[in-house]
């Protein structure tokens, strides 16, 4: 299970998706409770910068930190 505060806040190499349901990927989280996210599951697209928790409305859709807690596709059901 993913912890509130990987949830509630932007974090390095996370990707969201947006309120409209765009995917962005976060690039840099700086001092002063900004973060910068980058257009694209891949990170390759336009950046943006939004406050560090400013999720509200936003969908986690990937954390490098707890990938196993998200199916790949590759399942079989017994």
């Amino acid at each position: 299970m993913i912890p509130d505060k990987r949830v509630n806040s932007f974090h390095v190499g996370q990707v969201w998706g947006s309120p409209k349901g765009t995917f962005y990927r976060v690039m840099d989280r700086q001092r002063g409770g900004k973060a910068t996210l980058r257009l694209g599951a891949d990170g390759s697209g336009r950046k943006m910068v939004r406050d560090w928790d400013a999720v509200i409305g936003w969908v986690l859709y990937g954390d490098p930190e707890y990938a196993d807690e998200y199916p790949t596709g590759q399942e079989t059901r017994a």
